[in-house]
């Protein structure tokens, strides 16, 4: 009976794996909740030393109202970090080193006069002639030809003076514009020299001709709306101390009888029916936005802009679009131009352009040879005066033009509508690029009683050559005479110089320098900062708080490791007690299974709760 009790206990005794078992979960539980009464996290030791089971409660559920309130909290934060925003808080640098812009300017009438004789003597049609005669016979092959309705579409709007400088040939499509002295007649720059001022003229183009008295020079280029734009780059070693330059401009808006039509004048396009002068401001040897960046110029007016330098300096990504590998310069109108980023995406999508189509469009700059590539529009076949009209016999030839322009427009369109409002991604901003602010007044000028002197002036004397400046010849003669009287009822009633000069004074009225640099909104170090700031005020977290959780972890990892170490003990005692007796072996196994039984710890936690 003895032996079979003492079997009967054994075999509704624990195991030993399932009795060490539980002393490790009791072992650390005990670590958990010493480590919850002596952690510096608020509300933790509160919830284990309550005697009240409500006291306790209200702290572990304000507890995880606080946690659940952090990780809100820590969410937003970390949303607003990845957004990487930045800010442009402005500097102002006192008296320091920045160059003077470069100006580029364009007559608002692209035609000048001797381009407009030029046209007759080479019998060619002019501007609005042409649009009339490829919109005549685009609406002749809308209502004649079901299968034609497309191209008067397409060619709705591409009447305007594009089309037609794209059906020149490249040089006589130059000689029709204004020419630099014709259009500005005088240029001078001011340099600081310590406290001195010296005067310079613009370009050798002025004054005597010499390199070592002028502070700049002149270049053109052709733009698709106002033909000839002149761009007037101070030389670099003079940039830091110009304070100035004046242009004189003759606009050549002669109207009498051989000039009573306007004939690059456009119904569609308000732009077309302006006259005066539009000025753009920028980089120094950079390519003009003349489209987007231009301020027009009142006719019979002396402007003064007023420069502010500001030095912008760009953040790299992820918070800003700034790329240190961004291009040195770039190729357009077979010349060198600093890089900026416009003139990138207008390269770019002219290179895809002729990639593409096979094309290139007058709208964007001119990369590559340019005579090997023709233009989208182009229609030479309807430029001389009796071509493509209802009498003339070849209309298949130009239908066949019109079809071939139809071809390229679409491509064009289809090549352009690939770039979103002009982005491109492979051009990047510049780190650092100067921009200009402007500031402008306006002023009558020249007075009427000043214009016979001016116009005895060297810088003005040339126009009194000109035909239509015969009437003021002649009152300069009357005056010289003394017969103010006469000279005065001559001019009277005349208006011309009002009508085509004006005067461009641009002015740096100081040295001061404004620097814009991005700054990001949330950096690295205000996000821990924020962070570490989060985690105090709601739950008390310190540095000395995860020294706390790296003991506790230590700890636990000690009972673990101590019950693997049991775990091996008891299988080795285990292959002993089978080997001996069945009776000895019972009553060692009994003997030491109630020593271990009675050796687990009790819970820490034995307390009756308060009611």
């Amino acid at each position: 009976m003895s032996i079979r009790r003492r079997q009967n206990r054994l075999e509704s005794c624990p195991d030993r794996r399932d009795i060490q078992s539980s002393a490790a979960g009791v072992e650390l539980r005990r670590e958990f909740i010493r480590f919850c009464q002596n952690t510096t996290i608020r509300g933790l030791p509160r919830i284990v030393k309550s005697d009240s089971r409500r006291i306790r409660t209200l702290w572990l559920v304000s507890v995880l109202a606080l946690f659940v309130s952090c990780l809100l909290c820590l969410t937003f934060l970390v949303n607003q970090f990845l957004e990487y925003d930045v800010m442009h808080p402005p500097r102002v640098l006192k008296d320091a080193s920045s160059p003077f812009p470069s100006l580029t300017i364009c007559n608002m009438r692209p035609l000048s006069t001797p381009g407009k004789d030029l046209l007759s003597q080479l019998g060619w049609k002019n501007p609005r002639q042409f649009s009339r005669s490829v919109e005549g016979l685009t609406r002749h092959l809308y209502y004649s030809n079901e299968s034609t309705k497309h191209i008067y579409y397409s060619f709705s709007g591409s009447f305007g003076l594009a089309a037609f400088l794209e059906s020149l040939p490249k040089n006589d499509s130059l000689n029709l514009g204004h020419r630099l002295q014709d259009f500005v007649l005088d240029c001078r720059a001011v340099i600081r020299n310590g406290s001195a001022r010296n005067q310079f003229f613009c370009s050798p183009d002025y004054g005597p001709g010499r390199a070592d008295v002028s502070a700049g020079t002149f270049h053109a280029f052709r733009h698709a709306s106002f033909l000839n734009c002149f761009t007037l780059d101070i030389a670099e070693s003079l940039r830091n101390d110009t304070t100035l330059v004046e242009m004189s401009v003759y606009l050549d808006n002669e109207w009498g009888p051989d000039n009573f039509e306007c004939v690059d004048c456009y119904l569609q396009d308000i732009n077309t029916q302006l006259s005066g002068a539009i000025l753009t401001i920028h980089d120094g040897d950079t390519f003009p936005d003349v489209n987007h960046d231009a301020v027009h110029l009142k006719s019979g007016s002396l402007t003064e802009v007023k420069i502010k330098n500001v030095l912008n300096v760009q953040k790299r990504p992820p918070y800003g679009r700034c790329s240190a590998d961004t291009l040195k310069s770039l190729d357009l109108f077979a010349r060198r131009y600093k890089y900026s980023e416009g003139a990138c995406r207008q390269a770019t999508i002219q290179r895809d352009i002729r990639d593409t189509c096979g094309c290139q469009a007058a709208e964007y700059p001119q990369i590559g040879d340019p005579d090997k590539v023709r233009f989208c529009t182009g229609l030479p076949e309807f430029l001389p005066a009796n071509a493509c009209s209802d009498g003339d016999s070849d209309l298949a030839v130009c239908r066949a033009a019109l079809e071939r322009a139809h071809r390229f427009i679409k491509c064009k369109q289809a090549v352009i509508s690939k770039y979103f409002k002009d982005v491109v991604d492979s051009c990047t901003l510049p780190c650092s690029f100067y921009s200009y602010q402007t500031e402008r007044s306006t002023s009558d000028w020249p007075t009427k009683s000043w214009q016979l002197q001016l116009l005895q002036s060297s810088g003005f004397g040339r126009l009194r050559r000109r035909k239509e400046m015969a009437v003021y010849d002649r009152a300069i003669r009357l005056a010289k005479a003394g017969d103010e009287m006469g000279a005065y009822t001559l001019l009277r009633n005349v208006s011309l110089l009002e009508r085509n000069l004006l005067s461009i004074q641009l002015i740096r009225p100081n040295f001061d320098l404004h620097k814009v640099a991005e700054k990001e909104v949330l950096s690295l170090t205000s996000f821990l900062s924020q962070v570490g700031g989060l985690f105090s005020i709601f739950i008390g977290l310190t540095m000395i708080s995860v020294v706390e959780l790296i003991d506790f972890c230590i700890h636990c990892y000690g009972v673990c490791a101590m019950r693997r170490g049991r775990h091996r003990d008891s299988g080795n005692n285990t292959a002993q007690s089978e080997a001996s007796g069945t009776a000895a072996g019972t009553d060692l196994a009994g003997t030491a299974d109630d020593n271990l039984l009675e050796e687990l710890p009790k819970p820490v936690w034995e307390k009756n709760d308060g009611v």
